[in-house]
C-alpha cells in the first residue's frame, strides 16, 4: 500500500535525504518548506529541483 508522507523542511538537507528515500521506497511525497534565507535560497531550490524529478509534489511557502 503506497502511503502519502508529508515532509516540512523539505529543502533542507535531512528533509532533501529523507524525501528521497521515502520516494525510493515508494511513498508519495508531498514537501513543505519555506525556503527563508537563514542558509542559502540556492542550495535550497537545488534541492528541490532534484526531489521533483523524483515525482514528489512541493510547495515552497
Amino acid at each position: 500500500m503506497t502511503r502519502t508522507v508529508l515532509v516540512t523542511g523539505a529543502a533542507g538537507f535531512i528533509g532533501a535525504a529523507l524525501s528521497l528515500r521515502l520516494l525510493e521506497r515508494g511513498e508519495r511525497v508531498v514537501g513543505i518548506d519555506n525556503l527563508n534565507s537563514y542558509y542559502d535560497p540556492q542550495l535550497k531550490c537545488a534541492r528541490l529541483a532534484r526531489i521533483e524529478e523524483s515525482s514528489c509534489r512541493c510547495l515552497a511557502i
